[in-house]
């Protein structure tokens, strides 16, 4: 008989155990489906994707977005006794587990796709080596890759542009901060793809004949898969792509034809800078053929002051071609690079890329406080 009283239903014991409420179990389900649903939809609307990049504030006040390597070394040369030599191959992984740098770590690759400011992402590369790809959002006309890396990573790029919204067809421009191969080799099938091939005129020539300044023995190549180049930019150039307006800085020393590229986001000063700046005094490598050391510390002091309009420009983020990304504060970075390049070339010392066996860097590290890597 109905009494006009609601019954609610009881859970019902199983053993000494007590299970859901069935209430509860309705409203999971229903927040579960919406869920799903809502995934659907934001799929349906080509709503972004994306992944979240990790970061953490360092002692000295930076936000970054570290890989796992980048860390471990950073960390461990806060603790490392001064007195001990720097471990190389197997002992830097007995000694990153002995004083415990490796208890929290960041991903081995950063995540992706992800937004990293405005129309800004991250769309590769998560399989090879530590390489950066980025993809700038240029409005109705297209979408920009900045070095798009080895060609293996091609179709996983596009679809981790797919991820941040845009078709393959809106792939229109394809920029290199250099020629060196693994940061060109996709070029050739992005070309293919209707996608047009821009770096600077001196780098150029090495892309369409696949000379040695690309570097392809490297990387166990016969030969350098060639591309058609549509674009050569030069020093000061204002590049003008769809609803953005990058200016080109020519910073030859890691090749001829090296550049960085400066782009306005949200009043803050973005460096795209391939392999001339990195985080924390690491440099690009410069025991290949054509580079120039000599050019590339007057590289880095070009942009260290570097002014657009007349006006010192301040810069903020730094988007390098591999490892660590840096979104405040990139001045220091750069004020690293010249400091250290200075350095070691009046002591004649060999330029390595990384810096943390130096004994100028151990010193300053040693004793600091750890960094917590983002989650």
């Amino acid at each position: 008989m109905n009494s006009g009283i609601e019954r609610r239903a009881k859970p019902v014991p199983v053993g000494n155990k007590m299970l859901i409420h069935p209430s509860v179990c309705v409203w999971f389900r229903g927040i579960l489906a919406a869920f799903v649903c809502g995934i659907s939809v934001r799929v349906a609307a080509g709503e972004p994707l994306l992944e979240r990049l990790r970061l953490s504030r360092t002692e000295e006040g930076q936000l970054v977005a570290f890989n796992r390597g980048n860390y471990q070394a950073r960390e461990l040369a806060k603790v490392l006794p001064l007195d001990l030599p720097w471990p190389v191959g197997a002992e830097l992984a007995k000694a990153v587990v002995k004083f415990g740098v490796n208890r929290v770590v960041p991903p081995a690759t950063q995540p992706m796709p992800s937004r990293i400011l405005g129309d800004v992402f991250l769309v590769g590369q998560d399989r090879r080596s530590t390489n950066l790809t980025y993809m700038v959002d240029c409005g109705a006309e297209g979408v920009m890759l900045i070095d798009p890396s080895y060609d293996s990573e091609f179709e996983r790029t596009v679809a981790n542009v797919g991820k941040c919204g845009r078709k393959p067809g809106d792939i229109k421009w394809v920029i290199n901060t250099h020629c060196h191969t693994d940061h060109s080799w996709a070029d050739y099938k992005f070309s293919a793809a209707g996608a047009q091939i821009i770096l600077h005129e001196a780098d150029a020539t090495a892309v369409e004949r696949g000379t040695r300044v690309t570097a392809f023995e490297r990387y166990e190549l016969k030969e350098f898969p060639v591309s058609r180049v549509d674009r050569r930019l030069s020093d000061g150039e204002e590049l003008r792509l769809g609803n953005k307006v990058f200016h080109v800085i020519h910073t030859p020393g890691h090749t001829p034809g090296s550049i960085c590229l400066l782009l306005q986001v949200e009043n803050k000063n973005v460096l795209f800078s391939g392999d001339t700046i990195f985080y924390d005094g690491m440099l690009g490598l410069q025991s290949l053929a054509y580079s120039d050391n000599d050019r590339y510390l007057k590289s880095v002091a070009k942009l260290e002051m570097f002014k657009l309009n007349a006006q010192p420009v301040r810069w903020d983020l730094l988007l390098p071609g591999h490892g660590v990304i840096v979104l405040d504060r990139a001045y220091l970075d750069v004020q690293k690079a010249r400091e250290r390049l200075e350095h070691d070339l009046m002591l004649g010392r060999e330029l390595q890329v990384m810096p943390h066996s130096l004994p100028e860097y151990r010193r300053r590290m040693f004793g600091r406080p750890p960094t917590t890597p983002g989650e």
